[in-house]
Formats: C-alpha cells, structure tokens, sequence
C-alpha cells in the first residue's frame, strides 16, 4: 500500500528486508499556494465561533431566567417549593 519494497525469504515466509518507497517532499511554495486559495476555511472558523458565542450566551440567559423561576420576587426562594425536584 505505501508503494514500499519487502524481501521475503521463501523457506521461513519472513521479511528479511524493507526498501520504503520514494515519496515526494512537500514543497513550502506550494503549500503557501494553495493555502491561500482555501479562503472560505477563515469565513467558517468565523462563523464557528459566533454561533459558539451565540449559543453560551442563549444558555446562560436559560439558566439566568430558570433561577429567577426558583427565587419569586428576586430573593429567597419560595416557601412552597424546597427542592428543585419539588415541582408537582
């Protein structure tokens, strides 16, 4: 699969040696190159991080407005319901 060499010795079925094959240097031009043809890679890191920023802030309003829902009139909470699991 790599394109590599294997002697193998017929009576033991054994690898006696390996040649790996010649493979092709990466050229740092080219990588440059071809870096800056994908473009679209920083719009949708971008957008990545916005929607990221978007849903922490959704989340946190959530649980800002599910302790509201716990504490009635913003301080301690309500003498009918002692446990968060205490909703029925």
């Amino acid at each position: 699969m790599c394109g590599g060499a294997l002697w193998i010795d017929p009576s033991t079925l054994r690898i006696v040696d390996h040649q790996a094959a010649d493979h092709k240097k990466a050229d740092l031009a080219q990588f440059l190159k071809d870096s800056k043809q994908d473009k679209g890679w920083d719009a949708k890191m971008r957008a990545s991080r916005e929607e990221e920023a978007r849903r922490k802030a959704e989340i946190e309003e959530k649980f800002k407005r599910a302790k509201e829902d716990m504490e009635p009139g913003g301080g301690a909470p309500s003498a009918g319901l002692k446990s968060p699991l205490d909703w029925d």
